[in-house]
C-alpha cells in the first residue's frame, strides 16, 4: 500500500542508508554527531591506528561539513565504509533551495537539459523528480531536485564519488536507491 501523500509542509524526511553510511544533519549538533561517529569508527581499528584514523577521520568529516554550510546545506550523507580496506569515496549534499516561487519541474528540466548533462525523470517519495547526472574529471555526480510538499522550493541531494570504475557504475545505482527511498516526515 503506498504511502498517502504529505499535503502539509514536512518537518524532515527520512532515507534508507547503505551500511557504512551516516547522515549528519546540520542543525547545531553536528559537532556533537561527527564526535560520535569518529569515535564510533575509530574503535573498529587496532589500537595502533586508532589516533591517526581519528585524526584523519576528523579532517576529512570537518572538511565535508565545513563545505556542506558554505553552500547551504541541511544534511550530509557520507560514506565510511571501505572495500578491502579502501575507503569508499561517496557522499550527498543534502540542501533546500527556494528561489521565491515555486519552481516548475518541467522549466527546471529544460534549463538542466540546456547543458551536456544526462537530465530524466525520476520519482522521489511518491512524486515527480528531476535527475541529473554528469562527470567533471575525476568525480561523477547525480542531482535529484524534488518539490517539497507544502513550500515553494525544492529538495536537492548531490551524489558525488571519486571512485573509478566498475565502483562508479554500482554507487550511481546505490545513489538511485537512497534518493528514491526518501519519504516525507510530518
Amino acid at each position: 500500500m503506498p504511502a498517502s501523500p504529505v499535503t502539509t509542509s514536512p518537518r524532515d524526511f527520512a532515507v534508507l542508508l547503505p551500511p557504512g553510511w551516516v547522515r549528519i544533519p546540520l542543525d547545531g549538533s553536528e559537532n556533537a554527531r561527527m564526535a560520535a561517529v569518529v569515535a564510533a569508527k575509530a574503535a573498529e581499528v587496532p589500537e595502533p591506528q586508532r589516533s591517526q584514523v581519528r585524526q584523519r577521520l576528523l579532517q576529512v568529516l570537518n572538511d565535508i561539513l565545513r563545505h556542506a554550510k558554505s553552500t547551504g546545506g541541511i544534511d550530509v550523507l557520507v560514506s565510511l565504509g571501505e572495500v578491502r580496506g579502501v575507503p569508499i569515496p561517496a557522499s550527498c549534499l543534502v540542501s533546500y533551495l527556494d528561489r521565491g516561487k515555486k519552481v516548475p519541474l518541467d522549466g527546471l528540466r529544460a534549463e538542466l537539459a540546456a547543458g551536456d548533462d544526462e537530465v530524466t525523470w525520476a520519482e522521489i517519495a511518491g512524486s515527480p523528480a528531476i535527475r541529473r547526472q554528469r562527470t567533471e574529471g575525476a568525480v561523477t555526480s547525480v542531482d535529484f531536485f524534488a518539490p517539497v510538499p507544502g513550500r515553494p522550493g525544492l529538495l536537492s541531494l548531490s551524489f558525488g564519488t571519486a571512485a573509478a570504475e566498475p565502483l562508479a557504475g554500482a554507487l550511481l545505482s546505490l545513489f538511485d536507491a537512497v534518493a528514491e527511498s526518501l519519504r516525507w516526515q510530518s
